[in-house]
């Protein structure tokens, strides 16, 4: 296993975005970042914690993240509000738009052929990726435990 960089340096960090083109030039092939988030469209108790790291590949990056928190829900059933701890983890794979050719966009899709596409000069948005996780979290939880809200 190959050892993690210490954290990227404040100064080349925002806490919801890091520039790809930092990352990738970076010594260690592994870089951290902590960060907490709180979301106008997502209602959580208190900030939502986040651990990401960036491993460094060929032709992008992935990213794994472990996002911690509490979501405050509404029952779809009952309306009455009740709370879903979360401990998620994610694990996104992105491709530089450099290293796609023509012949990767016309074949077969195998599963190493999920990533997402970026730009080596821009910008990856990490509150964006851990808004993404919790929306398709708080779906998978419509109604609260009491008996009577869950369906059968």
């Amino acid at each position: 296993m190959m050892e993690p960089s210490p954290d990227i340096p404040l100064s080349a960090q925002s806490v919801e975005r890091v520039k790809v083109l930092e990352i990738s030039r970076q010594k260690h092939p592994i870089t951290q970042l902590q960060a907490q988030y709180s979301f106008a469209d997502i209602k959580t108790d208190g900030p939502v914690q986040c651990h990401w790291r960036f491993h460094k590949e060929h032709v992008g990056l992935t990213v794994y993240g472990e996002l911690k928190g509490c979501l405050n829900l509404e029952c779809a059933r009952c309306l009455e509000p009740y709370q879903v701890p979360v401990d998620l983890q994610v694990n996104e794979r992105f491709v530089f738009e450099d290293s796609l050719t023509s012949k990767d966009k016309e074949r077969e899709l195998q599963s190493e052929d999920f990533y997402e596409v970026l730009d080596e000069e821009g910008e990856l948005d990490l509150k964006d990726l851990a808004q993404q996780f919790l929306i398709l979290e708080s779906l998978n939880h419509p109604n609260c435990e009491r008996a009577e809200c869950r369906f059968a």
